[in-house]
C-alpha cells in the first residue's frame, strides 16, 4: 500500500494531495486500516508508558502518568471496538 503522509506526519503543512484524511476519504487508504494502526500505536504508547510508570518515584508524576495511562487504555478498547465493528460490515 503507498504510504501517503509519515508516520506520525512530521511536516505539519502537508501538500496538496498528500493528507491521509483526503486519501481515507477518496478511498486510497482503507479506514479498517487506519483504525488498526491507531489502536496498535496506542498499544505501544501504552506499553513504552507502563514500563517508564515503574521506574518513577515521584508520586505526583505517577499520578499523572497513570491517569494518562487509563486514558490510553479506553482510546484502544474504543478503537479496537471500532476496528471490529468494521470488519464485520
Amino acid at each position: 500500500m503507498k504510504k501517503i503522509v509519515p508516520d506520525p506526519p512530521f511536516n505539519l503543512d502537508p501538500q496538496p494531495g498528500k493528507v491521509l484524511s483526503r486519501a481515507i476519504s477518496e478511498g486510497i487508504v482503507p479506514m479498517d486500516y487506519v483504525l488498526m494502526n491507531v489502536s496498535h500505536y496506542l498499544m505501544f504508547a501504552y506499553s513504552d508508558s507502563r514500563r517508564a510508570l515503574e521506574r518513577i518515584e515521584d508520586e505526583e508524576t505517577r499520578q499523572l502518568l497513570q491517569h494518562g495511562l487509563r486514558a490510553m487504555q479506553i482510546a484502544c478498547g474504543q478503537a479496537d471496538a471500532l476496528v471490529a465493528a468494521m470488519e464485520q460490515k
